[in-house]
């Protein structure tokens, strides 16, 4: 890429504005490899790898100097629904269960597919109940087949006399 003068003059303005001092790698990469400088040097003065400096040079190119100045990264881009249509759907599932409604997770699960229109992983849906505060309910207090009192006090009260190991 051949830098204009302006271009130049932008960059070193940059780099001198002290409001930009968290994106200075960015900048003073472009402004070198502005000045003819090889890869090799620059990656040695600025620590950014080969790829880094040419996607920077490209975005430069591109946007001007708004693209190496901005944060593009964290953020939910890929999501099926927005943070408030989510808490829609979680409010008429929980109006639905404080109606008298049984309502399990796999049924809370199948709904959500049903209205994204695709099937989604049940992890993923964990995920969704955990973004809006929502938490597995405690497992149950005891085993379904546990034995009765009675039954768990005798065997605790059992006395053992073992043969073979007799006291002389």
């Amino acid at each position: 890429m051949e830098f204009t003068q302006d271009q130049i003059n932008e960059l070193k303005s940059a780099l001198k504005n002290k409001q930009l001092s968290a994106y200075h790698n960015r900048i003073q990469a472009v402004y070198f490899r502005s000045q003819k400088m090889p890869y090799k040097s620059i990656i040695e003065l600025v620590g950014l790898s080969h790829d880094t400096i040419w996607r920077l040079v490209k975005k430069y190119e591109q946007e001007g100097i708004s693209a190496l100045i901005q944060d593009k990264r964290g953020g939910r881009r890929a999501a099926y629904l927005t943070y408030e249509e989510e808490k829609e759907f979680l409010k008429e599932q929980l109006e639905a269960s404080a109606s008298g409604e049984f309502v399990t997770i796999s049924q809370i699960h199948k709904a959500y597919q049903i209205k994204v229109g695709k099937e989604t992983t049940r992890e993923g849906f964990y995920a969704l109940l955990k973004r809006h505060g929502w938490r597995k309910v405690t497992p149950r207090p005891e085993h379904p087949k546990k034995a009765d009192a009675k039954t768990i006090s005798a065997s605790k009260n059992k006395i053992y006399f073992q043969e073979d190991k007799k006291a002389l």
